[in-house]
């Protein structure tokens, strides 16, 4: 077992010490010796980790030694080495791709089926992902990829017994310096926030908020059975969901212990999203007061015509016997016949003279 390591992965696979550039720099000044490698992390990105498993695979001559609680990516960066092992204390997980999805917004019918498409398609290529991934896992255990696919689907924690067992590992070793498992409930987090569930055995203080929370996050798994045809189970628990947190800021965050921790600049995009809705509540306020008043308008219309056809609808008058003659013969727009006009004009003529 090594004791001197030339590649320290930790942390998220991307991050700037556990990319692909990082691994091909320090493979390329050991072309022709074996290069040892220490792996201590939850995972990251996938098609970084396939990369940095070809760049093992390349070189040929690669131990990757896995200490603490390692999962998804970082499992699958490994699979190209020559030899990998484990600690006694260790944790290994596999499971399916995760893709992020945060969606804060109202769709319409169609905006709704625009939308099933689309997540229709991440599916699929997530369903190609995993079947690959299966494929690189199959290949280093021997066994079919379809009981591969199967363990992904199920998504647990691994002893390192059984990560031995599955052939995912080549040895466990028992080396006293090998750090112990530890986390950190900013990690804690992060798992549950993607799904994943707690390893197994993890150190920290007994009697401490942390121990006793973390006891009621694993309590689902304290009677979890070693046999061999015992899978892991998924587990879910009752940490906050930041999701809609994340989304107005754009990024991630997780808690640290029972506290959440942001930056000024991050309280400034809160503080606007918030006054934003402020100021839509108050303007859908206003439009709504709007339409209550146009609504009342419309019923004293209404109520004014529904009078008007009572009473039209109320009976005629009574009838009278009583006949008033209109003279037409009164009527000084009457039109004047001919031979009046003539006789009125010779009238007017024998007047004048």
């Amino acid at each position: 077992m090594p004791k001197n390591y030339n590649l320290f992965l930790k942390g998220g696979v991307g991050d700037w010490d556990f990319n692909t550039d990082m691994v091909n720099y320090v493979l390329d000044k050991h072309k022709d010796s074996e290069v040892s490698v220490l792996v201590c992390s939850l995972g990251g990105y996938t098609n970084e980790a396939v990369a940095i498993s070809s760049l093992f695979k390349l070189h040929g001559n690669v131990h990757v030694h896995f200490v603490g609680h390692n999962a998804s990516a970082a499992t699958i960066a490994a699979m190209g080495a020559k030899h990998v092992s484990i600690d006694e204390d260790g944790a290994f997980l596999v499971h399916k791709c995760l893709y992020p999805i945060m969606e804060w917004a109202y769709m319409n019918a169609d905006e709704l089926d625009e939308h099933i498409k689309k997540l229709e398609s991440i599916k699929k290529d997530n369903e190609t992902i995993d079947s690959c991934v299966a494929g690189m896992y199959a290949r280093r255990c021997k066994k079919p990829k379809d009981d591969l696919l199967a363990l992904m689907k199920v998504g647990g924690w691994l002893t390192p017994e059984e990560a031995l067992e599955w052939g995912f590992v080549d040895e466990i070793t028992h080396n006293a310096d090998d750090e112990k498992p530890q986390l950190t409930a900013a990690a804690i987090s992060s798992l549950n926030a993607a799904g994943i569930p707690l390893p197994p055995n993890i150190k920290r203080k007994k009697g401490s908020v942390l121990d006793r929370f973390l006891a009621f996050l694993q309590s689902p798994f304290a009677n979890q059975a070693a046999d061999e045809n015992v899978k892991p189970t998924n587990f879910s628990s009752q940490m906050p969901d930041l999701s809609p947190i994340n989304s107005i800021l754009g990024e991630s965050i997780a808690l640290a212990g029972d506290k959440l921790t942001l930056s000024a600049q991050q309280v400034e995009k809160l503080l606007a999203a918030v006054n934003a809705d402020k100021t839509a509540i108050a303007d859908k306020d206003k439009a709504i007061a709007d339409k209550d008043a146009e609504i009342n308008t419309l019923k004293a219309s209404v109520e004014e015509k529904d009078r008007t056809i009572a009473d039209l609808r109320k009976e005629p008058a009574a009838p009278t016997s009583q006949v008033v003659d209109t003279d037409k013969t009164d009527d000084p727009y009457k039109p004047v016949s001919e031979a009046d006009a003539i006789a009125a004009s010779k009238a007017f003529l024998d007047s004048s003279f």
